[in-house]
């Protein structure tokens, strides 16, 4: 229903009354997620020698409405004696539900090996291991963080990220057989 008053100097108000019937299309109600802001420091030197700074903000907006997805980036450089820019970005793509991520992280394993070096004194080498996996959608990310520390040496520490293709792990099965 459209109530449309129409008035003019000197004239008596005009109401005009105009019902439509449409198909009715359940909405369904705009879902808003905002990212958290992302700041970015850039320290570079300029011609004439000075450090010279430059921050860049990112914002993001996701806008979800039926089955498109409306992305804005709003992305702000500051830099040092200049009028910070602002640029905005809006981005509409299908809209894909995403699972939330799955985290599992293994307990730490420790290793130590005990040796002796050739001039006799005994060595020790202790192993840490982490392991993350991260599961989102079909694909899985295992973080695997090791740390070797060794008898008067630095720690080293290896990070290696494998992506792979996600299989949900299935349950052990125990059987246990009467007692005989």
């Amino acid at each position: 229903t459209k109530i449309e008053t129409v008035e003019e100097d000197d004239k008596v108000p005009e109401t005009t009354v105009t019902v439509e019937e449409v198909p009715y299309e359940e909405e369904k109600p705009e879902e808003i997620q905002e990212l958290p802001e992302e700041v970015r420091v850039v320290e570079s030197i300029s011609e004439d020698g000075k450090p010279k700074k430059k921050k860049i903000r990112t914002r993001g907006i996701k806008k979800v409405k039926g089955d498109k997805q409306e992305v804005t980036k709003i992305e702000t450089v500051e830099e040092d004696d200049k009028v910070p820019e602002t640029t905005v970005t809006v981005e509409e793509v299908p809209y894909e539900e995403e699972k939330p991520e799955e985290i599992q992280e293994l307990p730490e394993e420790v290793r130590v090996v005990e040796s002796i070096s050739k001039d006799g004194k005994p060595k020790k080498k202790k192993i840490r291991t982490r392991v993350i996996k991260k599961v989102k959608g079909d694909k899985q990310e295992v973080t695997k963080i090791e740390t070797v520390e060794e008898d008067d040496k630095p720690s080293e520490t290896t990070v290696t990220v494998e992506e792979v293709p996600y299989e949900e792990e299935k349950p052990e099965e125990i059987q246990e057989l009467p007692e005989e």
